[in-house]
């Protein structure tokens, strides 16, 4: 197998500071990721989900509240930073 060769044009975008990761893309990303990982139910607990600009990435925050009492096997609310510049996961926790 040829081992493809790297397109500068990624690097050209952002020396021009030209993001391509929308808000809504974002979202997206965020939504799959979760339902492959937890399901479709973990995803409706979370709602509504909420995406903040966080300067060069943005930050997705789910809403479910963490129980009075909870163990460490329940889940809270998600976080989840997703870069502009390329969809790259930075971060993630729930």
């Amino acid at each position: 197998m040829e081992t493809p060769s790297r397109d500068g044009s990624m690097h050209i975008r952002a020396a021009a500071g030209q993001l391509l990761i929308s808000r809504d893309t974002a979202m997206a990303v965020c939504k799959m990721v979760v339902i492959d990982l937890y399901g479709e139910d973990e995803y409706k607990s979370q709602q509504p989900l909420r995406v903040e600009d966080g300067s060069n990435v943005w930050r997705a925050y789910g809403s479910r509240a963490l129980r009075s009492g909870a163990t460490a096997e329940d889940r809270g609310p998600l976080e989840m930073s997703v870069s502009k510049f390329d969809g790259a996961i930075v971060s993630f926790t729930l």
